[in-house]
């Protein structure tokens, strides 16, 4: 084992101490002395060695780099330093690496990337809500900033996975760079989800469940993928000719597939919350070529891909010949009568006696600009001989990344702007579907597509970028051309790959500061326009604040303004 200095960066409560805590007890439980490990926690620190720096930028600086030196020295003796510092600053924390490869030695940014949203929530020290009430000055994340690393050796987002889970992560990161003779840490660090009352699935796995049962994927899709069905979804985007550009599919760890083997060939009941929601029959597994699906579907293996990252640790894929569902699935969260299925959706079309319908799938919540755009489409619909276009409203309903704004907020907020008739709800069918997100960019823009011409719709709005994400090495640059998902939307539309569903390009709308509305982007008027970002508006919404007159109608801005601040009381 070589002697190495893991840096973990994040905000408060992101989980940086309970990790390194863990990750320390591994080691001396594995490894004992082979592998000696030292904890360098921020806040043990503060009451010691640096009792006498206070929070500035100046102080936090000095804070970094005493800790810096001193880890390099436990790392020049030999011993693995494990700090946990929030270390706000990417300055400090560059600092930090090069004293360490000055030295030529070995140094890694671990970058715990928690939510602000999900740190509040779990806010155990009451911290958060001081600093929100003013009493703690330059508080990282709310009153001082947290400049995220933008390309750090590994990324773990806590939420939703176990202690156990993060640690592994780290282990597998050193293992792989040939700083841990061997694999050790693997013996009774994983555990399996299978119990004797049956298999127990998350989010993305009861999410995919709801769209076989309703009909959301092609009717050839009756259980989770197959080896070849996974292929061809992977190498033609079809599934027995239907479109179908994403897999269908639920992976497992070692411990897992090692149980699932004694049941191959049988009937097994899928736990959700612990409660029996279905049955696979006639099961079996095979091995997930992560690293070939990964590449395939997000051109990139980076750990830090938030879907990708939801792939730690697995090893195997479930399949089975179909689905025996035992009842219908439900979330029990006050949203289920807006999760339709697509035939329902017909059926509320023809009750509105609608003569076309027209989609806008969205993840984030509505604005002005948003709306104009729907309700241009309605009249240039009319224009065109329609007597009576009604709108699909279909926020995607399934797992996303935990700093999107929830689905139930945005179902309130999408209500409530419905309520104030900023969109005429008696032309408007507000629905929620249920796919879990994929951060696929174009290859999910088509899956998305395909996947609603299944209810009906004869027109589709198209917006820039709608599935896409910051690279995961690069944060400055995107890891999808934001163009391609209409584009390639339209090839397929060319090609008949739609159904005769025809692409609606969508129109990017802007915030003008003057005339205090939102307006279709307009080159000589840029110096006019005010960038709100998703990311604005939440913080925004966080701290209490108004938004700029025009931007949001005021009946969905409260709703999103009560969320907040009901997370951080």
């Amino acid at each position: 084992m070589s002697a190495i200095t893991l840096w973990l960066t994040g905000l408060s409560g992101a989980g940086k101490s309970t990790i390194s805590e863990a990750l320390k007890k591994k080691l001396d439980s594995v490894y004992g002395s082979e592998v000696p490990s030292f904890i360098f926690d921020g806040d043990v620190i503060r009451k010691g060695l640096n009792k006498d720096l206070g929070f500035s930028k100046e102080d936090r600086a000095e804070n970094i780099r005493r800790i810096a030196e001193v880890s390099k020295l436990f790392n020049s003796s030999g011993q693995i330093s494990i700090v946990s510092f929030i270390s706000p600053y990417a300055s400090e924390r560059n600092f930090a690496k090069e004293v360490h490869q000055q030295a030529k030695l070995p140094f890694f940014e671990i970058h715990v990337s928690t939510s602000l949203e999900v740190c509040e929530k779990r806010d155990v020290k009451g911290l958060y809500k001081k600093a929100r009430a003013g009493e703690i000055k330059n508080f990282t994340g709310v009153s001082d900033p947290y400049e995220e690393p933008r390309n750090p050796d590994i990324n773990i987002d806590t939420n939703g996975k176990t202690v156990e889970d993060c640690v592994r992560i780290i282990l597998d990161f050193i293992y792989s760079k040939g700083l841990l003779k061997d694999q050790r840490y693997l013996v009774g660090g994983e555990k399996s989800i299978l119990s004797e009352q049956g298999l127990e699935i998350e989010e993305e796995e009861f999410n995919w469940l709801q769209c076989i049962q309703q009909g959301w994927v092609p009717s050839s899709i009756k259980c989770f993928m197959n080896e070849e069905q996974l292929l061809e979804s992977l190498y033609f985007k079809t599934s027995e000719g239907s479109l179908q550009s994403l897999p269908v599919i639920f992976p497992v760890n070692s411990l897992t597939q090692v149980d699932l083997s004694n049941h191959t060939g049988k009937s097994v009941k899928l736990l959700y919350k612990g409660k029996p929601v279905a049955q696979i029959e006639n099961l079996s597994t095979y091995p997930f070529a992560k690293e070939e699906v990964s590449a395939k579907l997000f051109g990139t293996i980076s750990n830090n891909h938030p879907k990708i990252n939801k792939y730690a640790n697995k090893t195997h894929l479930v399949t089975g010949d179909s689905i025996t569902f035992l009842e219908k699935l439900s979330f029990d969260d006050g949203l289920d009568n807006y999760r339709l299925s697509p035939e329902e959706i017909k059926s509320q079309i023809l009750e509105k006696k609608a003569d076309c319908v027209y989609a806008f799938q969205l993840r984030n919540p509505l604005h002005n600009g948003h709306c104009m755009l729907l309700n241009d489409t309605r009249k240039q619909l009319i224009e065109k001989g329609y007597k009576n276009p009604v709108l699909l409203l279909h926020p995607c309903g399934g797992w996303t990344k935990d700093d999107d704004v929830p689905l139930k907020a945005r179902v309130e907020q999408h209500h409530a702007i419905m309520s104030n008739g900023a969109l005429d709800s008696q032309n408007t069918i507000l629905a929620v579907w249920p796919a879990p997100m994929f951060y696929a960019g174009p290859l999910e823009v088509l899956f998305h597509f395909s996947s609603r011409v299944l209810s009906g719709v004869d027109f589709m709005i198209v917006g820039r970028d709608p599935a896409g994400i910051k690279h995961p090495e690069d944060k400055s640059k995107d890891l999808y051309d934001p163009t391609h998902g209409a584009k390639i939307l339209s090839i397929a539309s060319k090609k008949g790959l739609l159904n005769k569903t025809t692409v609606i390009p969508f129109k990017v709308a802007v915030y003008n500061k003057e005339t205090k509305s939102m307006e279709y982007f307009n080159p000589e008027n840029k110096e006019k326009y005010e960038n709100i970002s998703g990311s604005k508006m939440r913080e925004i919404a966080k701290i209490g604040q108004s938004l700029p007159e025009g931007f949001m109608n005021p009946s969905g801005w409260k709703v999103l303004v009560e969320y907040y601040n009901s997370i951080q009381n």
